[in-house]
């Protein structure tokens, strides 16, 4: 593709003799251009007239106006070419970190019914684990020996020294330190009656994650026989890569899209980086903390996380694909209406997710920028530019040859070959091309003309000239046979 770009260059430098530095001005260009006519598929085919084009009989279109820095374009190729513009604000951009995560019950939404003396399940209210609960709710009552001496000993205390006595107050701080309910504490000293069972309630709402009893069991003291826990809000455990974590902090805002609720997503935000790195998968674990409205996210569920960093506000961004990358600058074209487009440089910052790019330097708040057909746009200003250094040779417009010049014709894709006359090419068999300019001027910008048939020249560099075959010095390609 390179060395057919470069033929056609070389095609189009044969069409008139080099420029010199003192070309003409840019009025004169653009007065020149404005009443000539041009091929869109042969453009060195300028007409000072409508018609139709010599080479493929397509209908010459007018060169309009154009100023220096910019294109000039008719509002209706621009429609046709599927321009689209944006006005450029000030927003939002960041970027976003994915990763996986899985939904984990919150260690302080988690409660637990231990029994600090040991005792009989009479009654079981609450059968199987899963069940909803509710803060209060008794979940089984209990028998315990040790409990009915407590008591007793309280009414004792009571009946011979009064309820406020020092005596029925250790008493009582004693049923106190076991959680029994002072309300039931109270019922025993007006009854002056010992309950036999006490019901032991639920300390929170809830969903039973474990139960260790069932009715008429045995239990233990200190063992742990409900653990209860609140689904409202849930933790969110994810690993990240050690390069993204530096990237990572607490407080900031995160997405969760759930495996099973496709295009749901919910708000949350990071509450917590641990210190340490798996050594084995090199991830950090990062955990997150969603509100769970319905109890729609069961823990052990997986879902994917998007975690936003980089976050910078009220700047001026524009779309990503707005942006032509040209090797050592980045340019935008801005609109300024009726079809014109200039080119501005611009200096980017942060590139965003949802495909924006801060811009520090180049446009303006207001600014209205292609997003859509630029590389069209940039393709007809380099024809426009290329236009105007044809019709410029000496400081005078040049459309087409003088009777003074010497008329050759030549191959688009092999330059080297020329004809005083309309011929083939005897290499690709496509038509030779007129070309206008003076023996001495082709001479200059073509050296394969002192090139005899049957010695070899270079495609590439047709001033390299042999006698015998061989290779470029210059490239290394082949070098190809002067024909007749």
């Amino acid at each position: 593709m390179k060395r057919l770009l470069t033929l056609f260059v070389v095609a189009l430098m044969l069409w008139v003799p080099a420029c010199t530095d003192g070309g003409s001005s840019p009025a004169a260009i653009e007065d020149a251009t404005d009443e000539l006519y041009t091929c869109g598929m042969h453009p060195n085919v300028v007409e000072h007239g409508p018609g139709a084009c010599p080479i493929c009989g397509m209908d010459l279109v007018r060169l309009h106006k154009s100023a220096s820095s910019g294109v000039q374009i008719d509002p209706v190729v621009v429609q046709n070419m599927g321009v689209r513009t944006e006005v450029l604000k000030r927003q939002t951009v960041f970027r976003h970190l994915r990763t996986i995560g899985e939904v984990e019950v919150s260690e302080d939404q988690l409660a637990v019914v231990n029994l600090k003396y040991s005792g009989w399940v009479e009654k079981l209210y609450v059968e199987r684990t899963g069940d909803p609960v509710t803060k209060g709710q008794v979940l089984f009552d209990i028998y315990s020996p040790d409990l009915v001496a407590a008591q007793e000993e309280y009414l004792l205390a009571v009946r011979t020294q009064g309820v406020d006595s020092p005596i029925a107050q250790s008493s009582r701080r004693k049923l106190d330190l076991w959680d029994m309910p002072g309300t039931a504490i109270d019922a025993i000293a007006k009854s002056g009656a010992v309950q036999r069972t006490v019901p032991i309630r639920s300390p929170q709402s809830g969903f039973v994650l474990r139960k260790s009893l069932i009715e008429g069991t045995r239990v233990a003291a200190g063992t742990d026989v409900f653990r209860i826990g609140n689904l409202t809000k849930v933790w969110v455990t994810a690993e990240i890569y050690e390069h993204d974590a530096p990237w990572v902090e607490v407080g900031q805002h995160a997405q969760m899209e759930p495996s099973h609720q496709g295009g749901e997503v919910l708000d949350g935000r990071v509450a917590y980086i641990y210190p340490t790195l798996n050594s084995k998968s090199r991830t950090l674990s990062v955990r997150l903390e969603f509100n769970n409205p319905g109890i729609r996210l069961k823990p052990g569920m997986f879902a994917t996380v998007l975690i936003e960093y980089r976050r910078l506000d009220d700047v001026i961004a524009v779309p990503t694909e707005a942006i032509m990358h040209t090797g050592k600058r980045q340019l935008v074209f801005v609109s300024t209406g009726a079809g014109h487009f200039e080119p501005h440089p611009v200096t980017t910052g942060l590139v965003g997710d949802r495909h924006m790019t801060q811009v520090l330097t180049g446009v303006a708040e207001g600014d209205e920028v292609v997003v859509s057909g630029q590389f069209l746009i940039d393709s007809e200003s380099q024809l426009q530019e290329a236009l105007r250094k044809m019709l410029a040779v000496d400081g005078e417009q040049r459309p087409r040859p003088t009777e003074s010049e010497h008329i050759l014709f030549s191959c688009p894709m092999h330059p080297a070959v020329l004809a005083d006359s309309e011929d083939r090419c005897p290499k690709c068999g496509m038509d030779l091309e007129e070309r206008g300019g003076t023996p001495e001027e082709f001479a200059k910008v073509y050296g394969a003309l002192t090139a005899q048939p049957g010695q070899f020249t270079c495609p590439m560099h047709p001033e390299v000239v042999s006698d015998d075959p061989g290779m470029c010095p210059d490239c290394g390609m082949f070098l190809d046979e002067v024909p007749e």
